[in-house]
């Protein structure tokens, strides 16, 4: 199960959470000094979307990280020094 998880781990997209990426984008408009900020600005028209998007991202780092924890560890190929 190990090199599964491992493998399946590595083989993944990379993603960001939908809802970090709009905070982010927030934050550079406040930064500039736009204390009033519309939607349409930071590309956020149906925010119950992007919630349930940010919703089943968690859940699948959640799931992961639980298939990681049940899986056994693997041994190296060789001892590492300098620890």
């Amino acid at each position: 199960m190990s090199e599964t998880a491992i493998a399946t781990l590595m083989k993944a997209p990379e993603e960001i959470n939908p809802l970090l990426a709009i905070l982010w984008e927030i934050e550079l408009c406040q930064q500039q000094g736009s204390q009033l900020i519309e939607l349409s600005e930071i590309g956020l028209e149906d925010f119950s979307e992007v919630t349930a998007q940010s919703q089943e991202h968690s859940l699948s780092i959640q799931r992961t990280l639980d298939n990681l924890k049940r899986a056994s560890p693997i041994a190296a190929p060789m001892t590492i020094r300098g620890f």
